[in-house]
């Protein structure tokens, strides 16, 4: 590979990063917030549940929160398309089949390794992969977004291993107080 063939190379790869960076100007912290949230009430609410032990309660508490944040992510898709003026964006459209593609991939893998039956294992599979999404995008917006991740991660990761009774409160407050933390910081400072 020559010299300049390497430099066109990251001419292309800075300005994808540069318009990924755009798109999501001003409504980016706005998916995190409102994420942030879903998961503060969501895995709180886990946590009440299963200290009173309805254990089944737990799939009405997180279906309709989990359909609130699609609603409210199509929302705000919606609203950054048209403060864009385009009627369809390629990059969204894109990001969309990505976070679908490892929903995906987390369905089959608790079917698969039956994780349906282990709720700290099954939540722990979700939010590594929600990590991993948020290290990646954060790669080609804000480094911001992949320290969220980072510390996604590894908190799952220590609550899982060494405070499994708290994993759902910790993630609960920890987890979505740093998506709701990085979303306002992100509104605030543009990251």
């Amino acid at each position: 590979m020559q010299p300049q063939d390497v430099m066109d190379d990251l001419k292309a790869i800075r300005q994808i990063m540069e318009r990924a960076r755009r798109a999501s100007d001003g409504f980016g912290g706005w998916f995190m917030v409102l994420w942030g949230v879903i998961w503060f009430l969501g895995f709180t609410g886990t946590h009440i549940l299963l200290h009173l032990q309805q254990d089944e309660a737990i799939n009405w508490l997180w279906t309709p929160l989990n359909a609130l944040g699609v609603l409210g992510s199509v929302w705000l898709g919606i609203r950054m398309a048209q403060r864009a003026r385009t009627k369809s964006s390629s990059l969204w459209t894109s990001i969309l089949f990505w976070w679908l593609a490892l929903a995906a991939f987390d369905g089959v893998l608790i079917w698969q390794f039956r994780l349906y039956t282990n709720g700290l294992h099954m939540a722990l599979l979700i939010v590594l992969t929600i990590a991993l999404g948020y290290i990646q995008f954060g790669l080609f917006t804000h480094w911001s977004i992949s320290t969220i991740g980072l510390f996604l991660g590894l908190l799952a990761v220590i609550l899982a291993t060494w405070l499994p009774a708290y994993f759902n409160l910790g993630i609960a407050f920890l987890g979505g107080g740093a998506m709701i933390g990085g979303g306002l910081w992100a509104l605030r400072y543009g990251g």
